[in-house]
């Protein structure tokens, strides 16, 4: 069995390969990293090289620049491409900032200007992976994940495509670790769009939970640093628990103040964490210092995993965790590796479960259109996964859903089409962009600025 994984050179590689030996119920004999930049893509391949070797598996683990050779009979695909790198997300986040829209690369305009850059690049992928690997199964990491799932499922040439997220992951475990009890015992409901999710009922031996975690929310807050980003009141007006991306919504102002206020948006911080890392990493691997080399890795990502939306939620840069509450049970698999490979595995071995995952709509959740990419819980075994029925959703939620719906499938027909007008239209719906003059604003800045990799909006190359 092959595995590809589209982003190679991404940083997060290694950790999705280290994943792989967690699982002894899957096995792949084959591994391919492809990515464009070969340097990078060299260091991430030998890092990844030495984990196989470190593991003693039996994997031949290869990488490349062309495209075709990496998807070529592949089995299953893993996409985390950054079309731009990390430079491009700080362009992103800063124009936002500038015009006073929270800079953030998947929840309104960061996200917008990524997926214009990367909705084309994947679309051509697709076409290459039909041809050369027509049964695999695609499983979308690249970031905005809904947005990239939308556009793959409406123009991509490939129909086997999943997007992937872990929030809900890290929900269920936060209230598995509230109760004291497995993630095995528990059901946790949910619906939404990626990054735009509630949690209506957490079921627990056929009892929902929810009223009573309500009830004690402060409780929830001291157990799981996400929740702690909330007023308690508010959560128990909407009646419902969020994802922990809503912040960005019921905070909008203070959100921005507080980027402001550390003066780093986080991919900033992110390039200075990174650029280092890469040159030492490429040293290391070049003198063949290679366990040096993983335990240097695994140390910078630990610091960006330990400060994630601090500056956003606090205005300071801190661990995030420093604080939760320590409960030793078992946990769901955590991370796109752990969730990915829960869907391989149900999908090979015809286990039968219930992920959370981006999908079309098709009547799941009423009042959206049936292609509709949503996020939501998914019966997942061999023949593929199916939306479990949610029917009508509070209007307290719906009245952003439908609205951020709209502004995706604008911005899918305009990285798709080079439309400037669906852009602008996209940027104005936006329950987080205050105006349509600020829209067209950060939309003609990000077109001049990341213009080499928008020829959609120049030459209308782009053919679907």
């Amino acid at each position: 069995m092959k595995l590809t994984i589209l982003g190679g050179a991404g940083m997060r590689t290694p950790l999705l390969i280290n994943g792989l030996f967690k699982h002894k119920d899957i096995s792949f004999d084959e591994v391919t990293l492809f990515d464009t930049d070969a340097e990078r893509l060299s260091i991430m391949g030998n890092l990844s090289k030495y984990l196989v070797q470190k593991n003693n598996a039996d994997i031949k683990l290869s990488f490349t620049t062309d495209i075709r050779e990496a998807v070529k009979g592949t089995d299953f695909i893993f996409s985390a491409i950054r079309v731009g790198q990390e430079e491009g997300r700080v362009n992103d986040e800063r124009i936002a900032l500038k015009h006073g829209v929270l800079g953030q690369e998947t929840t309104g305009p960061g996200g917008f200007a990524m997926a214009l850059r990367t909705i084309p690049v994947m679309i051509e992928y697709t076409k290459i992976i039909n041809e050369v690997a027509p049964n695999a199964w695609l499983l979308n990491f690249t970031n905005p994940a809904g947005l990239l799932a939308q556009a793959l499922n409406t123009y991509g040439h490939h129909k086997k495509v999943i997007g992937i997220c872990d929030a809900h992951a890290g929900i269920k475990n936060a209230l598995c670790k509230y109760l004291k009890v497995p993630h095995t015992r528990l059901q946790v409901d949910y619906f939404g769009l990626n990054h735009l999710g509630w949690v209506p009922a957490v079921r627990l031996d056929g009892e929902d939970q929810l009223p009573k975690i309500l009830e004690n929310y402060e409780q929830l807050s001291r157990i799981s640093h996400v929740f702690s980003f909330f007023d308690p009141e508010l959560i128990r007006n909407m009646g419902m628990l969020p994802n922990e991306y809503l912040y960005y919504f019921y905070y909008q102002n203070q959100s921005v103040k507080n980027i402001l206020n550390v003066n780093e948006t986080r991919g900033e911080q992110i390039v200075k964490l990174n650029r280092p890392l890469l040159g030492r990493l490429t040293e290391l691997v070049k003198d063949g210092k290679i366990e040096e080399a993983w335990a240097d890795y695994n140390g910078t990502l630990e610091a960006r995993h330990s400060t994630y939306m601090s500056r956003e939620t606090t205005g300071t840069v801190h661990d995030v965790h420093e604080h939760e509450e320590e409960v030793d049970i078992t946990f769901e698999e955590e991370g796109y590796e752990g969730l990915a490979l829960n869907i391989i595995k149900s999908i090979v071995n015809n286990k039968q479960q219930i992920l959370t995952l981006n999908v079309p709509n098709k009547g799941t959740i009423s009042g959206l259109h049936d292609d509709d990419v949503v996020e939501v819980p998914c019966l997942v075994n061999q023949n593929g996964y199916f939306p479990l029925a949610i029917g009508e959703v509070p209007d307290i939620a719906m009245s952003f859903i439908k609205p951020v719906k709209t502004y995706e499938r604008l911005t899918v027909e305009a990285a798709v089409k080079g439309d400037y007008e669906a852009a602008v239209n996209a940027l104005t719906v936006h329950p987080l962009v205050p105006s349509y003059t600020v829209a067209k604003s950060m939309l003609d800045e990000y077109l001049q600025v990341h213009k080499e990799y928008l020829p959609q909006f120049t030459d209308k190359t782009i053919s679907v």
